[in-house]
């Protein structure tokens, strides 16, 4: 993620050429004497001419200086390279203008919160390359659905893969509800101490390559509003470590999930490889469907379905809401559904394990 080109990342080699053919076009309008303003247009080529190399010099010039501040305060892009981001909005996106104009006003109040905010500013902290900001960057996107799909491969075969161990599972002195609870705790002790080594170590090399950055960064926060055309207020901040210390339940409680998911499988299917399958489909299913014209499913509002939370990072940032253009889907309501959901699942369980005994289970 850290060597990841943005879509607004700057050729340079495109400026330099730029700059030269502005500076030209100035001296030869100053050359020619033409400096005076067209009397149909109200606009002089020199002075446009001059406008642009200023602007394209002193962009140029923050760039090879490392000035940060300086290039945040120009607020400045070549003309190509906006052309260029509109057209991939315009292949690339359900709705271009939204999300044009969603993803400009975020980066430009996060931008202008560094100004107020940081003191020492890096180009690695604009482009969001520090170990903090990959760290939202990830829960942001696709972490979340990396991260349960990694849960499901690691404890698909907690419970199948046991099977044979047929003496010792006869021999446990807990009950077979209490032998399966246990299991559940110790993949989910195993799954989270590796999560965690796994994000130490990222965060230590990404940190020594591009800098740690702070918990104290600003990230957006999107408040649903039906007027947000004209609402300018819907745009937001929020410090990381609000945003981290808000997805953390959700990551907790959806692993909880997939663990107890598994160990229904597990007993259903009493194979590792249709547990996998099953629990990779129960995570990417809402993928399946989604779509950001969609609100329901059989009429039932999509905030009362437990995987319209898996994108937690997306709800915690008001993303979700943006996207699906309601302001039905927020935090208190996905943890409910979520619990809800836990407590539905011990009661399968339950029944499961009434039905399915240890000995039955291990014929």
């Amino acid at each position: 993620m850290p060597n990841i080109e943005l879509i607004d990342t700057v050729d340079m080699d495109r400026l330099e050429v730029d700059l030269l053919g502005s500076q030209g076009s100035m001296k030869a309008q100053f050359e020619a004497g033409t400096t005076e303003a067209n009397i149909f247009t109200g606009l002089s080529t020199y002075q446009i001419a001059k406008n642009n190399f200023e602007q394209q010099r002193a962009f140029k010039g923050a760039i090879d200086t490392g000035n940060a501040r300086r290039f945040i305060q120009l607020n400045y892009l070549p003309e190509e390279l906006i052309k260029e981001i509109e057209n991939d909005y315009l292949k690339n996106s359900e709705e271009p203008l939204k999300d044009l104009r969603y993803d400009q006003s975020n980066k430009q109040l996060r931008l202008n919160s560094y100004l107020e905010e940081v003191r020492d500013i890096t180009f690695h902290l604009i482009q969001e390359k520090t170990a903090w900001q990959q760290i939202h960057l990830f829960f942001l996107n696709l972490g979340p659905l990396i991260l349960l799909t990694l849960t499901v491969f690691l404890v698909s075969d907690v419970i199948t893969g046991e099977r044979e161990a047929r003496t010792q599972k006869a021999g446990i002195p807990y009950s077979w509800r209490q032998y399966l609870f246990v299991q559940s705790l110790a993949a989910f002790c195993f799954v989270g101490l590796f999560f965690i080594a796994v994000f130490s170590w990222f965060f230590l090399v990404n940190g020594l390559l591009f800098g740690f950055g702070s918990l104290d960064l600003k990230v957006p926060l999107y408040t649903y509003s039906s007027s947000y055309v004209t609402n300018d207020a819907v745009f937001g901040l929020m410090k990381i470590s609000s945003f981290l210390i808000k997805i953390l339940p959700f990551l907790v409680l959806f692993m909880y999930v997939t663990i107890r998911l598994s160990v229904l499988l597990s007993l259903l299917f009493k194979n590792d490889v249709v547990v996998l399958t099953l629990g990779v489909f129960a995570i990417i299913f809402e993928k399946l469907y989604y779509s950001r014209r969609m609100r329901d499913i059989l009429g039932i509002d999509l905030s009362f379905f437990p995987q319209t939370y898996i994108d937690f990072g997306k709800v915690i940032s008001g993303e979700k809401n943006f996207l699906l253009n309601t302001p039905t889907i927020t935090m208190d309501r996905g943890l409910i559904i979520i619990i809800s959901t836990i407590i539905v699942l011990e009661i399968l369980l339950w029944v499961a394990t009434k039905f399915i005994s240890r000995q039955r289970f291990v014929r």
